[in-house]
């Protein structure tokens, strides 16, 4: 009898579901509550709740956070940049998104 490899995944559990508050943001991510602010208020992260002390934030955001950080760090962006350059990330990958059934498509022909 063959024995069975075993590979082992492992990584963070990612949800959706707001479930963190603004301290835990800010440490997770060490960052200022004044920074998330900025973050929302740019759009970069989008906060559940009426005002901060109501913020509940989903692990997406946290990744959000992480991403506009090495931006900031990597690029120099401020957030109105890291803004943008979300936005445009996010079109690129609609349009490769396109072309890629374009090819498909052009592919059966």
């Amino acid at each position: 009898m063959a024995k069975e490899d075993a590979t082992r995944i492992q990584g963070d559990l990612v949800t959706d579901k707001p479930e963190l508050t603004l301290e835990d943001v800010c440490e997770s991510c060490v960052i200022s509550q004044t920074e998330i602010a900025t973050y929302v208020e740019e759009g970069i992260v989008k906060a559940e709740g009426a005002d901060p002390a109501q913020w509940r934030f989903s692990h997406f955001d946290v990744v959000e956070v992480r991403r506009a950080q090495r931006l900031t760090r990597d690029l120099g962006l401020n957030p109105a940049g890291v803004a943008l350059a979300f936005q445009l990330m996010d079109e690129i990958e609609v349009l490769k998104t396109q072309l890629s059934r374009l090819d498909r498509k052009a592919g059966q022909s």
